[in-house]
Formats: structure tokens, sequence, C-alpha cells
């Protein structure tokens, strides 16, 4: 049974992945498809970082209420619901509810899919958190890769037949989900108290820096290398290809290294990363940053989110929830910074937010050791 769960939490993940992703290759064809300068974009995606913030205010609650498999279930509708909703929308208002829409399921599936995880981790006996991000990945990889591939459909095709694909895969896979309530998950939802809030920072810094390039990365590629459509989707599928190879790997590293430093090397790869990317002079050395940059982000929020579920077992999905949220608030910061700044001085000098908020993360790694006496998952 843990076998099988862990297989079909690892689909959703990768679900999750893929319907982000599929929405993110297609950012330029979005942008182009309603006219919309770097500020009007930026306002369309500060409502897709809303829609998550707002979920993730709720989806405590409501894992309590309903657990964390039909709140999976939940939030995969309504992310694959978002995706035939932004492909169509016929304006920017219009376009801007929609992408709420798709951050809210994305914000929900987050937290429910993170929270019976960490069931299947401590039921599998051994560390197994990082493995399950890595398949989001994979799932951002093939729905990158799409819409590479689909680059010249349009997007009022594409997000529709994508979106009734994923929900069959996610409604299958979570039928096959650990039985049973999600036992001591807390009741409402409360910001991270003194104990969180070092992991809430890390997973804004290592949010922020992921949506830069979930956003912005295949724009800047298209705006300052002159790159095509198709050729900046692959920068996203660089980004995604890396941060795969990294955590499938991520848990041996901590094991061997430490949590703390793995953050710290962690962050200097991926600061170089942004460098490199804002640097480059044609699309190939953009593409290469920008899997330098996946490198070093790959094991940077699971890290966060692991250490919050063994500093309070007790109540996961709260911390998750709470941790996530400080996560998501760089995802909904970002996008309006990146946007404003790109606007007044160009895509280049935007890149240089989310590597100074590297630099705090890895001031902060120390926070990711949790004591024996706290939890027995003490080398995540």
């Amino acid at each position: 049974m843990t076998r099988r769960a862990r297989i079909a939490v690892s689909v959703v993940f990768a679900v999750c992945g893929a319907g982000f992703a599929t929405w993110a290759a297609r950012v330029p064809a979005a942008q182009q498809r309603l006219g919309l300068d770097a500020g009007g974009l930026a306002v369309a995606l500060f409502g897709l970082a809303a829609g998550s913030v707002a979920a993730l205010l709720a989806a405590g609650p409501l894992i309590t209420r309903t657990g964390s498999r039909r709140a999976a279930l939940a939030g995969a509708t309504i992310l694959c619901a978002g995706l035939p909703a932004a492909a169509l929308a016929p304006d920017l208002p219009w376009f801007t509810a929609a992408l709420l829409v798709l951050g809210a399921g994305n914000g929900l599936l987050d937290v429910a899919m993170n929270t019976h995880a960490a069931r299947v981790e401590q039921a599998h006996g051994r560390p197994i958190f990082a493995s399950f991000h890595a398949w989001w990945n994979v799932g951002a990889l093939v729905g990158a890769g799409a819409g590479a591939l689909l680059a010249a459909v349009p997007i009022g095709v594409h997000f529709p037949v994508a979106g009734a694909v994923l929900l069959v895969a996610a409604a299958g896979a979570t039928r096959a989900f650990l039985p049973g309530p999600d036992a001591g998950q807390g009741g409402a939802f409360t910001f991270p108290g003194r104990a969180l809030l070092p992991l809430g920072a890390i997973a804004f810094c290592g949010f922020l820096a992921e949506g830069t390039v979930n956003d912005w990365g295949a724009v800047h590629l298209e705006a300052s290398t002159g790159a095509g459509a198709a050729v900046a989707s692959l920068g996203f599928v660089a980004f995604s290809a890396a941060m795969v190879a990294v955590r499938l790997v991520a848990d041996r590293l901590v094991t061997a290294a430490g949590a703390p430093r793995v953050l710290r090397g962690s962050c200097a790869v991926a600061g170089t990363g942004f460098a490199v990317t804002l640097a480059a002079p044609t699309p190939a050395v953009g593409i290469a940053g920008l899997a330098l940059v996946g490198l070093g982000l790959a094991a940077v929020v699971p890290l966060a989110f692991s250490a919050a579920g063994a500093r309070d077992p007790a109540a996961a999905s709260r911390a998750i929830a709470g941790v996530a949220t400080c996560g998501y608030l760089g995802f909904l910061v970002g996008p309006v910074l990146v946007g404003a700044v790109a606007d007044a001085a160009g895509y280049r000098a935007a890149l240089v937010l989310p590597a100074l908020g590297l630099v705090a993360a890895a001031l902060l790694a120390s926070a990711l050791v949790v004591t024996p006496a706290r939890s027995p998952r003490r080398r995540r």
C-alpha cells in the first residue's frame, strides 16, 4: 500500500508540474495574443500569485476537514480548469481572473500533495521528500517540452486538451492515496512562528527565484537574446531538466553533507546561473544559464518544506501551509517587481532581484537543522 501511495503522490506532483509548465512555457504566446507589454503581463501574473496565496491561506483548514486526498483532487480540478480559462480570456481583466483561478488550484494542490507526501514519507521509513519534488519537475519538463513542440498551435487548442488529460491522471492517482484522515494536522491557518519563520524566508527566496524563471525566463530569452518562441521555451525545459537531476539525488546529498551546506552551495550555483543568464549574448548561453539556475534551485524549496514538517510533525499541514504561504508571497511580489524593473531598465537588470534573494537564503541555512528531540528526521 505504501508503494502504491508513493507512486500515486509522485503522479500528482507530476500533474501539478505539467499543469503549471503548460502555462509557463507559453507565456509569450499568451502575452502576444492579448498584446500585453511587460507591465500588463505583470498585472496578470499578480492575479496568478494572489490566487495561490489565497488558496494557501485556506488549505490547512480545508485539509483538516476533508483530508489531503480530497483537497488534492479539488486543487487539480481547479488548476486544470484554469488552463482553458486563461487561453480563452478576451482581455486583460478576464485574463487576470483566469490566472487567479489557475493560481488557486496550484496553491491548494501544492499544500495537499506535500501534506500527503509527508504521510507517505513517514510510512516509508526513510527520507524520500525530495524525490516527490523531482516528479514535479518531470511533469514540468513534459509540459514545457510539449509547449515547445506545440509552439505553432494556438493556446486555445493546446490548453483545454492539456487540462483534460491532466485532470484524468490526477483523478486516477488520488484514488491510491493512503486511506484514513490526516491525523493531527491542526486547525486554522497561522503564519509561521519564530521557529518556522526562517524556513518561510528561505521558501520566499526560493519561490521568488523559481517564479522569475517560470514567468519571465522565456520572455527574457526572446527580448534580450533574440530567441524565437520555440527556442525560448527550451530555456524552461533546460531549467526543469536540471532540477530533476538534482532532486533525484538531493536526499543523499543532504545525508552526506548536511542540509545547511547543501543550501549554501545551491544558492551559490543558482546565483551564478542568474549571472550567466543576465549577461547572455546568445540564446544558447541564456539556456545554459537557466539550466545552471535549475541545478542550484532544485533543493531550496524541498529543504524548507521538509524541515517545516520535521519541526512541527504534530501539525504538518499547518506548518507546510505557513511556510508555503511565505514562499508564495515571493511568487506574489516577484512578478510585480520583475515587471516594474524590466519596464524601467530591461529584463537583464530585473534578474538581479532573485540573485539577491538567494544571498539572503544562504545566510539563513542554519535554520534547516532539526534537533533529534523534536523530530527523528534530523538528516533533512
